[in-house]
């Protein structure tokens, strides 16, 4: 398990850490995200719209690293419509995305923003509540089941959302959260990525989905959501199989327990092909199986 020297402010009082961390975030002027940061919080304030970050930044920034620069921002807001969104970020507007939310560049920056209520698992009356406690309970994992107010008035603490989020910072243990979501491949891609990111165990429930959705998806399958997603390959077909294997082999254990997964060097070490010296030159070279069977048979 990964420990640091925070473990113990974290462990104490995780809510006021998160706060901070976050604050430093949005306003500490040399973090590659502050221009981005006030860019947004200028029209939001604008328009008075109440917004919060969701998932996979607050998770960085608390299980990661203070001074963790996220691959995007995901936003939830409040009180406007997606019209209206789109009117107030049009000239950032690269793309709306498949739920309806927008694909910003915000200072050469990606945000993901969309309407509170526009929200997959509340549109699909997979979690009751609609409002913004209820919004980490809509998260696949467990490790981004938390929201946090993105503005605050002063002397006025932060509103965050996310118990499931800090039990499982705590337990250093990924798990599902909300099993219902359209794209398996993903969330198995996603699952034994985030694992090893943050070096946590998979929970006994995650550890048989992963188990039962990787045997059924190609390799090649989840190779390409790592493209379309990613941009790029993280985890190769052979690493995926090996993976996949090593969860469904402890997974599925009698009394299962939380899955701990190898290191990265421990998956690149691949078997050898037969070696055989060649007396002549002095060194060794790598035999095909046909030319050993030739020459056991000649």
């Amino acid at each position: 398990m990964r420990s640091s020297p925070t473990d113990s402010a974290i462990l104490h009082d995780p809510r006021r850490v998160l706060r901070k961390r976050l604050s430093d975030f949005v306003t500490r002027v040399p973090h590659p995200w502050h221009g981005a940061m006030r860019t947004l919080l200028d029209v939001f304030r604008e328009h008075d719209w109440q917004v919060f970050v969701f998932g996979g930044t607050l998770r960085d920034l608390l299980a990661v690293s203070a001074t963790a620069a996220p691959r995007d921002v995901d936003l939830v807001v409040a009180g406007a419509t997606g019209s209206a969104l789109r009117a107030a970020f049009s000239r950032e507007l690269v793309r709306v995305n498949r739920f309806g939310g927008l694909h910003l560049q915000v200072r050469k920056l990606p945000v993901d923003i969309w309407t509170l209520e526009s929200t997959w698992a509340f549109q699909q009356k997979l979690v009751h509540g609609g409002d913004f406690a209820h919004l980490p309970r809509t998260t696949f994992l467990n490790v981004e089941a938390v929201a946090a107010e993105l503005d605050t008035r002063k002397g006025r603490a932060r509103r965050v959302y996310g118990e499931p989020f800090f039990r499982a910072v705590r337990e250093q243990v990924l798990d599902i959260n909300l099993e219902e979501n359209p794209y398996a491949g993903l969330c198995v891609v996603r699952s034994l990525l985030t694992a090893r990111k943050l070096h946590y165990a998979l929970g006994p429930r995650l550890a048989r989905y992963v188990a039962h959705h990787g045997s059924r998806i190609d390799a090649a399958e989840l190779e390409a959501i790592q493209l379309s997603h990613y941009g790029r390959i993280r985890l190769d077909r052979d690493q995926l199989t090996r993976l996949i294997r090593i969860v469904s082999g402890k997974g599925m254990a009698t009394r299962p327990r939380p899955v701990e997964l190898p290191q990265v060097r421990q998956l690149e070490w691949k078997l050898p092909r037969p070696q055989q010296l060649d007396w002549h030159s002095r060194e060794w070279r790598s035999k095909s199986r046909e030319e050993l069977t030739l020459q056991s048979t000649g």
